[in-house]
């Protein structure tokens, strides 16, 4: 068919249809696009992907560096080498949300189109309602997610299982299995629906049979193949199964043993209070239409009994995207049901599942209006911009070190790594660190302190700041730009300094020749320990202008309280890093005076007995 004849065949409503996907696909994309650019994005989630999908389209398939060594170890999802010829048009992880919100909006749109011509009103009110729904829109800013290549595969195989058109619902099928692993318990419920309610044995024995095997065989057949680092030792079974239900046991016949002696094991999970709720919070937005067509809504019921009897509340309580892929197949469901009522039964249903739907979106969703002027998840900063066009001038071919929220904007190379994983040797050339963002995997107070060790180190030279945001550069040995040796009592020695300003609002560089009120002076201080000492002294800086006035000051004990001084071995060479604020405008006659005094007050005098030194702004 032409594009010319396609378009003379739109109807109005086509149309309208066609916008309100657009608009969906349009918001979300815009949605989840701010989202990354504001840095609300991680390794685990989005990089990993990105990294397998964009270095499939360079000729090494599936490869990752973050966690696993290949992408389909820990999930076999084959389907994502799809995505691959689109880096080649168009290289950018963004494509990869926008992709997203593409196929969750489609696959309610084939509900549309398959009542397009016998129920129209029907199709458009259905699709409606999906696209309001909360789990709709929780899966879709829950970054990249492969489930959802296998929502849209789900429901295109529903769309051709209701026209009788198997082979290619069969194509369906196999998409959504290629996505995610569990799409299989779908499979089966296809199978039975083809069975007894179809009565097409031939057909659905076949798909019974694929489904089930496919649960057994890729967890614990196929996954440890590939060498995944979830198999747990001694063939004792699968870890994620593991985790997920270790409450029946470690292995297949482990918990097949634990199943035929005690069939009511997993009652205990699904019958939890808060897990009937979330079925419940999951169902009502729907006004329960779907019960309208029970044996098509019952084919997901083995999906929703594994999510319901894991030990995992999250998959228990129906959170995060685990349930997005009985999102299609409640509101095909629905679809159906109401296609069965006379017109006035079918109006009045309309009507309960559009109110139901908005009722739903207005109180759950997690962009509903009230929760608009604090959506600051989508709000990108000068600092993002700043930090995002830092990240660019990274090499392409460095292997990388960083954060995880910096990771998805630097996982277009053969090698990166999420801080602090990452193999010691070689060392990588860059690290990359933000003491503002989130710290994940490792605590707060972990994360300070490695990041500490890395600063008062002298194997990475600090390449560039942005106020928290800091690129390290591997050096081996850094030494400090200017020279200027100064020994402190017998203790310590000053060998050297490095100055660094930013203006407000602006990254570290040389420092000007006026410095702007509310500019940050960084001074880093490289230590050498003569003797050890039971004493921590503290070392201070103070800034004076010409006239001797003190301008901004900044004690403490060495690196941040990393490098205490009475822990500190003879011959340890550190870097000590202090920040100042000057608050108002100041010249390049600026100096600063550095020394160091003891628990009592008393200052270490240098071997001039001078109780600090001097050292100039400039050079």
């Amino acid at each position: 068919m032409s594009m010319k004849r396609l378009l003379d065949d739109l109807r109005p409503m086509d149309w309208f249809a066609i916008g309100v996907l657009l608009i969906y696909v349009a918001g979300f994309s815009w949605m989840t696009i701010r989202q990354h650019e504001s840095f609300q994005t991680n390794a685990l989630d989005l990089a990993k992907f990105d990294q397998a999908i964009w270095n499939t389209a360079q000729g090494r398939p599936y490869k990752i560096s973050l966690i696993q060594q290949s992408i389909v170890q820990s999930h076999f999802s084959p389907i994502l080498a799809i995505y691959a010829p689109l880096y080649w048009l168009w290289p950018d992880i963004r494509l990869l949300l926008i992709l997203q919100s593409v196929c969750l909006a489609a696959a309610g749109f084939l509900i549309y189109r398959f009542f397009r011509d016998s129920a129209p009103w029907l199709g458009l009110s259905v699709f409606l309602a999906y696209l309001m729904h909360p789990t709709l829109h929780h899966v879709n800013l829950s970054e990249f997610r492969r489930v959802t290549t296998a929502v849209l595969g789900t429901s295109a195989a529903l769309y051709c299982l209701f026209k009788r058109r198997y082979g290619a619902m069969v194509l369906g099928l196999t998409v959504a299995l290629l996505s995610k692993e569990n799409a299989a318990f779908l499979v089966v419920g296809t199978g039975l629906y083809l069975i007894f309610v179809h009565a097409e044995p031939s057909t659905g024995l076949p798909v019974l049979l694929v489904g089930a095997a496919w649960l057994v065989l890729v967890p614990f057949v196929v996954l440890p193949a590939l060498g995944t680092p979830q198999f747990l030792p001694h063939n004792t079974g699968y870890s994620l199964a593991g985790k997920y239900f270790s409450y029946l046991g470690r292995s297949p016949v482990e918990m097949l043993r634990t199943l035929l002696r005690s069939p009511s094991a997993p009652l205990a999970y699904i019958l939890r209070p808060k897990r009937l709720k979330a079925v419940l919070r999951f169902s009502w937005p729907t006004g329960f239409l779907f019960l309208l067509a029970p044996e098509v809504a019952l084919f997901g019921l083995p999906f929703l009994g594994y999510l319901l009897a894991s030990n995992s509340d999250a998959m228990g309580q129906l959170a995060a995207w685990y349930p997005a892929l009985l999102l299609p197949l409640i509101y095909w469901a629905a679809a159906v049901g109401v296609s069965r009522l006379h017109d006035h039964w079918r109006a009045a249903a309309l009507i309960v599942l559009l109110v139901a739907a908005t009722a739903g979106y207005v109180t759950l969703s997690e962009i509903r209006p009230e929760r608009w002027p604090a959506m600051t998840r989508f709000r990108v900063t000068e600092h993002h911009r700043q930090v995002e066009l830092a990240l660019r001038e990274v090499p392409e071919e460095a292997v990388v070190v960083a954060q995880d929220p910096l990771v998805p904007h630097l996982s277009h190379r053969e090698h990166i790594y999420l801080f602090p994983w990452f193999p010691a040797n070689p060392p990588p050339e860059y690290i990359i660190l933000d003491r503002e963002m989130r710290t994940y995997p490792v605590e707060r107070p972990a994360y300070r302190t490695l990041f500490h060790n890395l600063l008062a180190g002298t194997a990475y030279e600090i390449d560039q700041q942005i106020d928290s945001f800091i690129i390290f550069r591997y050096g081996e040995e850094v030494r400090p730009a200017w020279e200027h040796s100064a020994r402190f009592g017998k203790h310590f020695t000053l060998e050297g300094y490095d100055i660094a300003a930013a203006p407000p609002g602006k990254a570290f560089g040389a420092v000007p020749v006026q410095l702007p009120a509310g500019s940050k002076v960084r001074l880093s201080l490289f230590w050498h320990v003569d003797q050890p000492t039971d004493e921590n002294y503290t070392v201070f800086v103070h800034a004076m202008n010409q006239d001797a006035r003190l301008l901004a000051q900044h004690d403490g004990w060495p690196a941040d309280a990393h490098r205490p001084t009475s822990v500190l071995p003879c011959g340890t060479v550190f870097r000590d890093v202090h920040y100042l604020t000057l608050p108002q405008t100041a010249s390049s006659n600026v100096v600063l005076h550095v020394g160091l005094y003891d628990s009592k007050g008393d200052r270490l005098l240098t071997q001039e007995n001078q109780v600090s030194v001097t050292l100039p702004l400039h050079r």
